[in-house]
């Protein structure tokens, strides 16, 4: 679906949600409706090219998604149907492992290949070009997980001992591995594909995360292991200090061990005075402390407790009371801190975790996990070079509304400019007369003012003739 969809479609199933899909129909046909009223409104463009391409693009937008693809999109989207789908090939994949390790068709004669061995072989070459990719696209935060370098540690192994393990079946006739040297180059490469696939079993747990009462058990294991690997330090950094001491003690005795009479030192075991028993009795006495007899110097059938015979039976016995007593307690005490820790908040630590698992499939690419994650890339880079397409058209359909924007801005303020012209003759008009008209009343005013003052005196004259006249 997603192959015809990237070849055939817009290539966008797997990046646009159905909510998305609706949502862009909404803009679109809010789009093409202004874009219509402005179309009607201009007069200076092509009103035929205008009508013909909003036409287009309300096909385009009106144009309902198949059953099928509608179907699959929205089953796409749904996070639970991605883990469904992860799930199921983790499971796949560790079916074929299994048949591969178990291997019922084996032959000793040749060297024989098989479907479920070429099943996993794609399966791991899948995750390991995955964890690389999430290198180089997360940085540090791939190395903030322990999930992630665990993953990474283990499609290595798988990578490394296969090649090794493919190179060194051409040395070798046939499929038996015992008839050559555990050094061997198909041995070790077998060696390191039998402890990844250890891994790839072991890294089930991660799927308990999901489970409430399980779950927590987990996180207190994966903070368990932390502990682990800072007390491994400790103790190889006590091991090797007491192995070199050790041996420097104990080293004469290998030496002249031919040299030695009867009535000579010697060991009651060498395994301290060589390398290859040294290194072995010094690391399983972390398991199961004691064997004094190993650095005891005997002389005539006893113990010698000469003084440097004494100090090397001290030295071995402060070796293994660091290593049992000190050290494991330590580890205990670590243990139960950590889960003391983790019990408190043994909820919150849980939901955190499972929420940081449950992430993953929140992105697109989790649609198609490994071994499928090729289509995806396919599919992206497909919708890429669409989505350059659609922008472009978009960008010149958003260029059309604009000058049709522009010209009807510019129309309508050439219609505001003439009208307020128009006022403002009208008001210069209005203005003239009034002054025309305060000025005539003014002029008014003077000559009733010059009028009233000689009527006046014309009254003051007849009263002046009349006094006259009566004298």
């Amino acid at each position: 679906v997603v192959l015809l969809d990237s070849i055939f479609r817009k290539s966008d199933i797997l990046f646009v949600s159905p909510q998305m899909l609706n949502e862009r129909k909404k803009l679109g046909e809010q789009s093409i409706n202004k874009s219509l009223i402005n179309s009607r409104r201009s007069v200076s463009l092509d009103v035929s090219e205008v009508e013909k391409s909003d036409m287009n693009q309300t096909m385009q937008v009106s144009e309902e998604e198949s059953r099928i693809f509608s179907f699959f999109r929205e089953r796409i989207h749904r996070p639970i149907f991605r883990m469904f789908v992860y799930h199921f090939l983790e499971m796949v994949f560790l079916v074929a492992l299994g048949l591969s390790m178990y291997d019922p068709k084996d032959q000793s004669s040749k060297v024989e290949f098989w479907y479920y061995d070429y099943m996993t072989y794609i399966f791991v070459v899948s995750y390991f070009l995955e964890d690389l990719v999430d290198i180089f696209g997360r940085y540090r935060n791939f190395f903030s997980s322990f999930w992630n370098i665990y993953s990474l540690l283990n499609h290595t192994l798988f990578m490394l001992g296969g090649c090794l393990e493919f190179y060194g079946f051409k040395q070798i006739k046939g499929d038996n591995r015992a008839i050559v040297s555990g050094n061997h180059v198909v041995n070790v490469g077998a060696t390191f594909v039998s402890i990844a696939a250890s891994m790839s079993f072991f890294s089930t747990v991660r799927f308990l995360l999901l489970h409430r009462k399980l779950g927590p058990v987990v996180v207190c294991i994966i903070r368990v292991l932390k502990d682990t690997a800072i007390i491994f330090v400790l103790f190889f950094i006590i091991y090797v200090s007491f192995a070199i001491g050790t041996f420097s003690m104990f080293k004469p005795f290998t030496l002249s061990h031919n040299n030695i009479t009867g009535d000579g030192f010697k060991m009651k075991a060498d395994d301290l005075a060589n390398v290859k028993g040294l290194f072995s009795a010094m690391f399983w006495r972390l398991f199961d402390p004691g064997e004094n007899d190993l650095a005891s110097i005997i002389k005539d059938g006893e113990v010698s407790m000469q003084f440097s015979h004494f100090v090397g039976l001290a030295f071995w016995a402060v070796y293994q009371a660091i290593l049992v007593i000190l050290l494991v307690n330590i580890f205990i005490a670590m243990m139960n801190t950590t889960y003391m820790n983790v019990s408190q908040c043994a909820d919150l630590e849980w939901k955190y975790s499972k929420s940081y698992y449950q992430v993953q499939f929140l992105t697109p690419r989790a649609v198609l996990p490994p071994p499928f994650r090729l289509i995806y890339y396919y599919a992206k880079l497909m919708y890429r070079t669409k989505s350059n397409e659609a922008l472009k058209a978009d960008r010149e359909t958003k260029i059309r509304e604009y000058i049709i924007l522009l010209h009807k801005l510019v129309t309508t303020k050439k219609k505001s400019d003439e009208e307020n012209s128009i006022q403002d003759d009208f008001s210069d008009l209005r203005q003239d007369i009034q002054n025309i008209v305060s000025e005539k009343q003014k002029a008014m005013h003077v000559e009733i003012h010059e009028l009233k003052e000689m009527i006046v005196g014309l009254k003051n004259e007849m009263r002046l003739l009349n006094s006259v006249a009566s004298e």
